[in-house]
């Protein structure tokens, strides 16, 4: 980053932390599908996303999408 501010129009900044833990990666993924598909999508339109370990790799699978894709993004994930 360059010190530049990640804050929305509200001034917030939103972000999902996922933990490790081998079958706790599984169990994300179904968490934010679930998120995804039964609650509003806009809701969760995260700035910054970080992980380690299980958690990590659901991040590694959540760069590549635009945070208004979350749907797509949930799908490819429990996929």
């Amino acid at each position: 980053m360059t010190g530049e501010s990640v804050a929305n129009e509200d001034g917030k900044c939103y972000s999902l932390v996922l933990s490790g833990g081998g079958p706790d990666g599984a169990w994300e993924a179904g968490v934010i599908w679930g998120l995804m598909n039964y609650g509003d999508p806009a809701d969760y339109e995260w700035d910054v996303i970080v992980g380690i370990s299980a958690g990590a790799i659901n991040t590694a699978g959540m760069v590549g999408f635009d945070p208004k894709n979350g749907k797509e993004n949930a799908d490819f994930l429990s996929n």
